[in-house]
């Protein structure tokens, strides 16, 4: 394996392991939070949108974190302190303390996977699919693992759950305090930026992602359960299905937009992706396996959506900067996807919750593509007056 393949397989192998811990909390949020706390189902959801916060907080900070501190050792003290938040969230403490380290959680676990994230804009931007599709399928089988993990053990652990996730933030940490030149050669101000990038398309793309992604997994799940009477253990597969083809089909989606370009996989994921997710809104009226099948397309489509705006995001070169952007717009749009939801849900008093959820569907859909609709038109438009100055 050549140097560049067998760093890329070290950072990605990284980016699994920091993103597992962040699977842990929430399929564990009734016996390590509810239960424990005695707080209410909404409260628990606060508590989980709380890291979320933590992720923006953090990300005015990146720039300062990139010019001092070489990745190795950045990546290992913010490991460290997220063990040491972990640790005292499975202490006896009080709920609002809790609330507190929960945002420094987040902060942390963005920080390393901003981190991890810029260090592969170095190299090759023609070349950049096959560093960021890895990427990305270690993030979903680390999201994965992390599901299933929680969902085992949070019945025997309770709170302890939090010291599980502490302990892979320790070994992150042990990991890339032993990278060698992998991590500790590279600086993360990273070489060679194409200026005149335009970076809110992609700041659109992470938020509007996250947004349908936030519908999807908590919205849909309830929906196929609750209204359309769907058997829990032919839903929880399902689910599983559209992670496992988005983690596989990232690999191959990066190679492809090394071969025409992020924007038209960009394209093609977009509109197959909400073409999947408005289907779900005919699910009343088809058989079971329609509605497998459209969750199928979402995960089918989906796998080019994280690597293609990678891959754009990338050529800016700023390393961390650009990838902490793209993580803290993603979460603003997980939260406001949940806000959005419930809040639409809960409005549609005078309709049948099936209608309503079916309405949900549309107008998130809708919106999907009326946000990436002037982000793509605005990365097109940049694409044709580069071609045109460089000829």
């Amino acid at each position: 394996m050549r140097a560049t393949g067998l760093r890329t397989l070290a950072i990605s192998l990284l980016i699994g392991l920091a993103a597992l811990p962040d699977g842990l909390v929430p399929i564990a949020l009734n016996s390590a939070v509810v239960q424990r706390w005695g707080v209410s189902l909404e409260m628990a959801h606060w508590f989980t949108a709380a890291a979320l916060l933590g992720a923006v907080v953090m990300f005015p900070l990146l720039g300062m974190i990139q010019r001092r501190w070489n990745a190795g050792f950045s990546i290992a003290c913010a490991s460290i302190a997220n063990a040491i938040l972990l640790i005292l969230l499975a202490c006896p403490i009080p709920f609002w303390l809790a609330m507190i380290l929960r945002v420094g959680t987040g902060g942390m676990d963005m920080v390393t996977l901003a981190i991890l994230l810029g260090l592969l804009e170095v190299g090759d931007h023609s070349r950049s699919g096959r560093r960021y599709g890895p990427a990305t399928l270690a993030i979903m089988l680390g999201l994965a693992m992390g599901f299933t993990a929680g969902g085992i053990l949070s019945q025997y652990l309770e709170a302890g759950i939090f010291l599980v996730g502490s302990a892979f933030s320790i070994l992150l940490a042990v990991a890339a305090g032993c990278s060698g030149g992998l991590l500790r050669d590279e600086i993360m101000s990273v070489g060679s930026a194409v200026k005149g990038v335009r970076y809110w398309p992609m700041l659109l793309f992470s938020f509007s992602d996250r947004a349908l992604s936030a519908v999807v997994t908590v919205s849909v799940t309830l929906y196929l359960v609750s209204e359309i009477a769907v058997d829990e253990t032919l839903v929880g597969p399902s689910m599983s299905m559209i992670l496992l083809l988005i983690a596989l089909g990232a690999w191959p989606a990066g190679i492809l937009a090394d071969r025409i370009g992020p924007l038209p996989v960009r394209i093609v994921a977009v509109v197959g992706y909400s073409a999947g997710f408005a289907m779900l809104a005919a699910a009343p009226w088809v058989p079971i396996w329609v509605i497998i099948v459209s969750l199928g397309i979402m995960g089918l489509f989906g796998a080019g959506l994280a690597p293609s705006m990678y891959i754009l995001a990338a050529v800016r070169g700023r390393g961390a900067i650009d990838m902490g952007g793209i993580h803290a717009a993603g979460n603003a749009g997980y939260l406001a996807g949940l806000i959005g939801a419930g809040s639409l849900l809960a409005l549609s008093e005078n309709i049948s919750t099936i209608n309503a959820y079916q309405i949900i569907f549309l107008i998130f859909t809708t919106l999907y593509l009326l946000l990436n609709l002037p982000a793509i038109a605005a990365m097109a438009g940049w694409r044709v007056r580069r071609t045109v100055s460089d000829t």
